[in-house]
Protein backbone atom coordinates (compact mmCIF):
# COMPACT_ATOMS: atom_id res chain seq x y z
CA UNK A 1 0.00 0.00 0.00
CA UNK A 2 1.35 3.54 -1.07
CA UNK A 3 0.05 6.51 -0.05
CA UNK A 4 0.21 10.03 -1.68
CA UNK A 5 -0.12 13.20 -0.11
CA UNK A 6 -2.41 15.82 -2.60
CA UNK A 7 -2.10 19.32 -1.94
CA UNK A 8 -4.97 21.29 -3.65
CA UNK A 9 -6.71 18.36 -3.23
CA UNK A 10 -10.31 19.68 -3.14
CA UNK A 11 -9.74 21.97 -6.15
CA UNK A 12 -10.19 21.69 -10.09
CA UNK A 13 -7.34 18.83 -11.16
CA UNK A 14 -6.94 17.58 -7.60
CA UNK A 15 -10.44 16.54 -7.48
CA UNK A 16 -9.84 14.40 -10.30
CA UNK A 17 -6.62 13.10 -9.72
CA UNK A 18 -7.66 12.35 -6.10
CA UNK A 19 -10.56 9.82 -7.69
CA UNK A 20 -8.01 8.58 -10.24
CA UNK A 21 -5.37 7.82 -7.49
CA UNK A 22 -8.18 5.91 -5.45
CA UNK A 23 -8.98 3.38 -8.38
CA UNK A 24 -6.28 1.54 -7.49
CA UNK A 25 -6.65 -0.61 -4.87
CA UNK A 26 -3.25 0.13 -3.35
CA UNK A 27 -2.69 3.29 -2.88
CA UNK A 28 -4.59 5.32 -0.19
CA UNK A 29 -4.60 9.38 -0.42
CA UNK A 30 -4.42 12.10 1.82
CA UNK A 31 -5.95 15.46 0.52
CA UNK A 32 -5.03 18.63 2.50
CA UNK A 33 -6.36 21.67 1.68
CA UNK A 34 -7.99 24.87 3.43
CA UNK A 35 -11.40 24.83 1.46
CA UNK A 36 -11.54 28.53 1.75
CA UNK A 37 -13.25 29.46 -1.44
CA UNK A 38 -17.04 29.43 -3.04
CA UNK A 39 -16.36 25.88 -4.08
CA UNK A 40 -15.47 24.86 -0.86
CA UNK A 41 -14.78 21.01 -0.75
CA UNK A 42 -16.86 20.42 -3.84
CA UNK A 43 -13.88 18.21 -5.69
CA UNK A 44 -14.31 15.78 -2.73
CA UNK A 45 -17.05 15.74 -1.60
CA UNK A 46 -18.85 12.72 -2.83
CA UNK A 47 -15.48 10.81 -1.57
CA UNK A 48 -14.97 12.05 1.90
CA UNK A 49 -16.46 8.81 3.15
CA UNK A 50 -14.09 6.37 1.00
CA UNK A 51 -11.95 4.09 3.07
CA UNK A 52 -8.76 5.04 1.79
CA UNK A 53 -9.06 8.96 1.50
CA UNK A 54 -8.41 11.30 4.36
CA UNK A 55 -8.93 14.84 3.81
CA UNK A 56 -7.42 17.54 5.82
CA UNK A 57 -8.36 20.83 5.99
CA UNK A 58 -4.97 23.10 6.22
CA UNK A 59 -3.56 25.95 4.97
CA UNK A 60 -0.46 24.57 2.75
CA UNK A 61 1.66 27.53 4.51
CA UNK A 62 1.07 25.71 8.26
CA UNK A 63 3.99 23.11 8.17
CA UNK A 64 3.33 22.07 11.42
CA UNK A 65 0.32 20.51 10.05
CA UNK A 66 1.83 18.87 7.52
CA UNK A 67 4.24 17.30 8.85
CA UNK A 68 2.92 14.14 10.47
CA UNK A 69 1.24 14.08 7.27
CA UNK A 70 4.31 13.87 5.41
CA UNK A 71 5.91 11.29 8.28
CA UNK A 72 3.29 8.89 7.01
CA UNK A 73 2.96 9.42 3.13
CA UNK A 74 5.38 8.01 0.24
CA UNK A 75 4.72 10.85 -2.41
CA UNK A 76 3.95 14.06 -2.19
CA UNK A 77 1.50 15.75 -5.51
CA UNK A 78 1.65 19.46 -4.83
CA UNK A 79 -1.20 21.52 -6.63
CA UNK A 80 -2.23 24.26 -4.28
CA UNK A 81 -1.51 27.28 -5.28
CA UNK A 82 -3.51 30.71 -6.01
CA UNK A 83 -3.74 29.63 -9.78
CA UNK A 84 -4.20 31.88 -12.57
CA UNK A 85 -3.47 35.57 -13.33
CA UNK A 86 -6.62 37.37 -12.20
CA UNK A 87 -6.45 35.34 -8.67
CA UNK A 88 -3.10 36.06 -8.77
CA UNK A 89 -3.40 40.23 -9.28
CA UNK A 90 -5.83 40.80 -6.37
CA UNK A 91 -3.29 40.03 -3.84
CA UNK A 92 0.16 39.79 -4.59
CA UNK A 93 1.51 39.35 -1.29
CA UNK A 94 -0.56 36.59 -0.50
CA UNK A 95 0.06 34.91 -3.90
CA UNK A 96 3.73 34.85 -3.08
CA UNK A 97 3.65 33.51 0.32
CA UNK A 98 1.34 30.75 -0.68
CA UNK A 99 2.38 30.12 -4.41
CA UNK A 100 6.30 30.71 -3.53
CA UNK A 101 6.91 30.62 0.05
CA UNK A 102 5.02 27.79 1.40
CA UNK A 103 6.02 25.28 -1.80
CA UNK A 104 9.55 26.13 -0.75
CA UNK A 105 8.80 24.51 2.89
CA UNK A 106 6.74 21.74 1.77
CA UNK A 107 9.83 21.10 -0.26
CA UNK A 108 12.35 21.63 2.62
CA UNK A 109 9.90 19.08 5.10
CA UNK A 110 9.03 16.80 2.45
CA UNK A 111 12.77 16.37 2.08
CA UNK A 112 13.43 15.93 6.07
CA UNK A 113 10.43 13.63 5.58
CA UNK A 114 11.79 11.06 2.91
CA UNK A 115 9.67 11.82 0.00
CA UNK A 116 10.48 9.26 -2.18
CA UNK A 117 8.76 11.35 -4.88
CA UNK A 118 7.71 15.13 -5.05
CA UNK A 119 5.48 15.71 -8.05
CA UNK A 120 5.37 19.85 -8.64
CA UNK A 121 2.16 21.01 -10.91
CA UNK A 122 3.72 24.08 -13.13
CA UNK A 123 2.41 25.61 -15.92
CA UNK A 124 2.91 26.03 -19.86
CA UNK A 125 2.48 29.98 -18.99
CA UNK A 126 6.31 29.99 -18.18
CA UNK A 127 6.95 30.36 -21.65
CA UNK A 128 5.19 33.21 -21.91
CA UNK A 129 5.77 35.01 -25.12
CA UNK A 130 7.67 32.74 -27.67
CA UNK A 131 8.34 32.05 -31.67
CA UNK A 132 4.95 30.30 -32.57
CA UNK A 133 6.46 29.11 -35.65
CA UNK A 134 8.41 26.54 -33.67
CA UNK A 135 7.31 24.26 -30.59
CA UNK A 136 9.02 24.90 -27.68
CA UNK A 137 10.53 22.58 -25.23
CA UNK A 138 11.11 21.75 -21.68
CA UNK A 139 14.57 23.28 -22.62
CA UNK A 140 13.36 26.08 -24.20
CA UNK A 141 13.77 29.95 -22.59
CA UNK A 142 11.34 30.25 -19.77
CA UNK A 143 9.38 34.05 -20.16
CA UNK A 144 6.75 34.81 -17.48
CA UNK A 145 4.33 37.52 -18.08
CA UNK A 146 2.35 37.52 -15.30
CA UNK A 147 3.00 36.88 -11.64
CA UNK A 148 1.26 33.22 -10.99
CA UNK A 149 4.04 32.27 -13.96
CA UNK A 150 6.72 33.89 -12.26
CA UNK A 151 5.63 32.08 -8.95
CA UNK A 152 5.46 29.11 -10.65
CA UNK A 153 9.22 29.55 -12.38
CA UNK A 154 10.45 30.13 -8.88
CA UNK A 155 9.43 27.16 -7.28
CA UNK A 156 10.50 24.89 -10.30
CA UNK A 157 14.04 26.43 -9.78
CA UNK A 158 14.42 25.92 -6.01
CA UNK A 159 12.79 22.16 -6.48
CA UNK A 160 15.38 21.11 -8.84
CA UNK A 161 18.17 23.17 -7.23
CA UNK A 162 16.85 20.33 -4.53
CA UNK A 163 19.29 17.32 -5.36
CA UNK A 164 18.19 15.31 -2.18
CA UNK A 165 14.55 15.57 -3.05
CA UNK A 166 13.54 13.18 -5.72
CA UNK A 167 11.37 15.51 -7.93
CA UNK A 168 9.29 15.99 -10.93
CA UNK A 169 7.76 18.59 -12.54
CA UNK A 170 4.50 18.83 -14.86
CA UNK A 171 3.89 21.99 -17.25
CA UNK A 172 0.38 21.51 -17.56
CA UNK A 173 -1.06 23.24 -20.65
CA UNK A 174 -4.27 24.80 -19.95
CA UNK A 175 -6.84 22.57 -18.72
CA UNK A 176 -10.60 22.33 -19.41
CA UNK A 177 -13.29 19.44 -19.56
CA UNK A 178 -15.93 18.43 -17.15
CA UNK A 179 -14.64 18.07 -13.52
CA UNK A 180 -15.68 17.11 -10.26
CA UNK A 181 -15.07 21.12 -9.21
CA UNK A 182 -15.95 22.85 -12.18
CA UNK A 183 -14.52 25.72 -13.13
CA UNK A 184 -15.75 28.31 -15.89
CA UNK A 185 -12.71 31.03 -15.88
CA UNK A 186 -11.06 28.75 -17.99
CA UNK A 187 -10.88 29.80 -21.97
CA UNK A 188 -11.92 26.24 -23.03
CA UNK A 189 -14.89 26.05 -20.95
CA UNK A 190 -15.62 30.07 -20.63
CA UNK A 191 -16.16 29.84 -24.21
CA UNK A 192 -18.36 26.73 -24.40
CA UNK A 193 -20.40 27.69 -21.60
CA UNK A 194 -21.32 31.53 -22.76
CA UNK A 195 -21.84 30.12 -26.59
CA UNK A 196 -23.99 27.81 -26.00
CA UNK A 197 -26.07 30.14 -22.95
CA UNK A 198 -25.40 33.94 -24.37
CA UNK A 199 -25.09 32.85 -28.01
CA UNK A 200 -22.52 35.41 -28.51
CA UNK A 201 -18.49 35.40 -27.71
CA UNK A 202 -16.17 38.64 -26.59
CA UNK A 203 -13.13 37.71 -27.98
CA UNK A 204 -9.74 39.61 -27.58
CA UNK A 205 -6.30 38.32 -28.95
CA UNK A 206 -7.90 35.65 -30.92
CA UNK A 207 -4.29 35.49 -33.11
CA UNK A 208 -2.39 34.15 -29.98
CA UNK A 209 -1.63 30.48 -29.25
CA UNK A 210 -2.06 28.21 -26.59
CA UNK A 211 -1.58 24.29 -25.61
CA UNK A 212 -4.73 22.74 -23.88
CA UNK A 213 -4.79 19.27 -22.22
CA UNK A 214 -8.42 17.98 -20.51
CA UNK A 215 -8.77 17.81 -16.91
CA UNK A 216 -8.43 13.54 -17.23
CA UNK A 217 -5.59 13.47 -18.99
CA UNK A 218 -3.49 15.93 -16.62
CA UNK A 219 -4.24 13.63 -13.97
CA UNK A 220 -3.55 10.53 -16.12
CA UNK A 221 -0.22 12.43 -16.52
CA UNK A 222 0.65 12.77 -13.03
CA UNK A 223 -0.57 8.97 -12.00
CA UNK A 224 1.96 7.76 -14.91
CA UNK A 225 4.77 10.26 -13.28
CA UNK A 226 4.16 8.46 -10.48
CA UNK A 227 4.55 5.61 -11.32
CA UNK A 228 7.45 5.14 -13.51
CA UNK A 229 9.88 7.10 -11.04
CA UNK A 230 13.21 5.14 -12.34
CA UNK A 231 11.98 7.22 -16.14
CA UNK A 232 10.21 10.51 -14.70
CA UNK A 233 12.55 11.67 -11.22
CA UNK A 234 15.13 14.61 -12.30
CA UNK A 235 12.70 15.48 -15.15
CA UNK A 236 10.15 18.34 -16.37
CA UNK A 237 7.59 17.30 -18.51
CA UNK A 238 5.38 19.79 -20.58
CA UNK A 239 1.81 17.88 -20.60
CA UNK A 240 -0.09 17.72 -22.74
CA UNK A 241 -0.18 17.24 -26.85
CA UNK A 242 1.17 19.05 -29.39
CA UNK A 243 -1.66 18.85 -32.03
CA UNK A 244 -3.75 20.64 -29.00
CA UNK A 245 -1.94 23.88 -29.80
CA UNK A 246 -5.12 26.63 -30.76
CA UNK A 247 -5.78 30.00 -31.02
CA UNK A 248 -9.02 31.45 -29.94
CA UNK A 249 -10.35 32.43 -33.03
CA UNK A 250 -9.77 28.54 -33.89
CA UNK A 251 -11.78 28.04 -31.06
CA UNK A 252 -14.78 30.31 -32.05
CA UNK A 253 -14.69 28.43 -35.45
CA UNK A 254 -15.13 24.75 -33.70
CA UNK A 255 -17.95 26.53 -31.16
CA UNK A 256 -19.74 28.07 -34.52
CA UNK A 257 -19.78 24.34 -36.20
CA UNK A 258 -21.59 22.89 -33.31
CA UNK A 259 -23.70 26.40 -32.62
CA UNK A 260 -24.48 27.39 -35.77
CA UNK A 261 -26.29 30.46 -34.76
CA UNK A 262 -23.01 31.77 -32.41
CA UNK A 263 -21.73 35.48 -33.35
CA UNK A 264 -18.24 37.01 -32.09
CA UNK A 265 -17.65 40.23 -30.58
CA UNK A 266 -14.18 41.11 -31.75
CA UNK A 267 -12.61 43.32 -29.03
CA UNK A 268 -9.04 45.30 -29.00
CA UNK A 269 -7.74 44.72 -25.69
CA UNK A 270 -3.91 45.22 -25.07
CA UNK A 271 -3.41 42.33 -22.13
CA UNK A 272 -2.21 39.21 -21.90
CA UNK A 273 0.41 39.27 -24.72
CA UNK A 274 0.93 35.70 -24.02
CA UNK A 275 1.42 33.53 -27.20
CA UNK A 276 3.62 29.98 -27.32
CA UNK A 277 3.26 27.12 -29.08
CA UNK A 278 4.22 23.83 -27.01
CA UNK A 279 5.82 20.47 -27.85
CA UNK A 280 4.88 17.45 -25.54
CA UNK A 281 6.93 15.02 -27.61
CA UNK A 282 9.51 14.56 -24.16
CA UNK A 283 6.50 12.89 -22.34
CA UNK A 284 5.19 10.95 -25.13
CA UNK A 285 8.82 9.82 -26.25
CA UNK A 286 10.04 8.85 -22.18
CA UNK A 287 6.44 7.92 -20.59
CA UNK A 288 4.37 6.56 -23.50
CA UNK A 289 2.07 9.07 -22.49
CA UNK A 290 -0.86 10.07 -25.16
CA UNK A 291 -3.63 12.20 -24.57
CA UNK A 292 -7.31 10.93 -24.93
CA UNK A 293 -9.32 14.26 -25.59
CA UNK A 294 -9.23 17.07 -28.06
CA UNK A 295 -10.88 20.48 -27.34
CA UNK A 296 -13.58 19.72 -29.89
CA UNK A 297 -14.19 15.98 -27.76
CA UNK A 298 -13.81 18.62 -24.79
CA UNK A 299 -16.28 21.17 -26.06
CA UNK A 300 -19.24 18.45 -26.43
CA UNK A 301 -18.53 16.88 -23.26
CA UNK A 302 -19.24 20.33 -21.68
CA UNK A 303 -21.91 21.44 -23.84
CA UNK A 304 -23.93 17.82 -23.42
CA UNK A 305 -23.79 18.34 -19.72
CA UNK A 306 -25.22 21.69 -20.07
CA UNK A 307 -28.07 20.64 -21.53
CA UNK A 308 -28.39 18.06 -19.11
CA UNK A 309 -28.70 20.48 -16.45
CA UNK A 310 -25.10 20.34 -14.86
CA UNK A 311 -24.57 23.70 -14.54
CA UNK A 312 -27.68 25.93 -13.79
CA UNK A 313 -25.59 28.78 -12.94
CA UNK A 314 -22.25 28.84 -14.62
CA UNK A 315 -21.90 32.42 -13.65
CA UNK A 316 -21.62 31.87 -9.70
CA UNK A 317 -18.58 32.75 -7.71
CA UNK A 318 -18.10 28.51 -7.16
CA UNK A 319 -17.03 28.12 -10.48
CA UNK A 320 -14.62 30.76 -10.57
CA UNK A 321 -11.04 30.89 -8.88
Amino acid sequence: MRTILVTGAAGYVGGTLTRRLLADPETSVVGVDLCEMDHGAEGVREILDHPRFTMVRADVRDTAALEPLLATSDAVVHLAAVVGDPAGKRDPERTRAINVGASQDLIAASKKAGIKHFVFVSTCSNYGVSDTDTLVTEDGDLNPVSLYAETKVAVEKALLAETELPATVCRFATVYGVAPRMRFDLTVNQFTIEALQDGVLEIYGEQFWRPYVHVEDAARAIELVLATPEKSIGRVYNVGDSGENYTKGMMYELLKERLPELEAKWVDINEDPRSYKVSFQRIADELGYSTTWTVPTGMDQIIAQARLGAFPDPKAGRFRN
